[in-house]
């Protein structure tokens, strides 16, 4: 997808900035452009593709740092789970599923891969069940497809 966008924003440049025919006839007047039809245009529409092209890489800024004080009451009550999630494709999925599973009372820490399609989710089941922590995943329009 991006190299379709370099291609087609680099072809539009070239259109607009090759050197132009040169008339020999004096009936022939240059028309005035359009805006959308102009260099500054299409520089707004370069400058666009590329802050939503490289949106993934710094979307991680727009979620809070969530950082709680958690109290453990036995730390034979701490569990890790592995969800397999269906759909994470960036590293803004990322961030979005650890911010939104953060939130829930009685989770430790959530680290969530795209590259993997998983999520690993340390918890205290005494205050949270497996159940509500896939509950909030497919909250988040991404599907929990395996539990481990």
């Amino acid at each position: 997808m991006i190299g379709l966008t370099v291609l087609v924003l680099g072809f539009a440049w070239y259109q607009k900035l090759k050197p132009k025919k040169e008339i020999d006839c004096d009936c022939a007047t240059d028309e005035k452009l359009s805006f959308f039809q102009s260099k500054f245009f299409l520089g707004i529409v370069t400058l666009f593709a590329i802050v939503m092209t490289t949106f993934p890489y710094y979307s991680s800024e727009f979620y809070p740092k969530t950082e709680k004080e958690m109290i453990v009451v036995d730390k034979a009550n701490i569990k890790i789970i592995n969800l397999e999630i269906k759909g994470l494709t960036c590293t803004s999925c990322e961030e979005y599923i650890n911010h939104s599973v953060s939130q829930l009372n009685g989770i430790i820490n959530i680290k969530s891969s795209y590259e993997n399609g998983n999520a690993e989710i340390e918890f205290d089941n005494s205050k949270i069940s497996i159940e509500e922590i896939e509950k909030a995943v497919n909250f988040t329009a991404y599907s929990v497809i395996n539990t481990k």
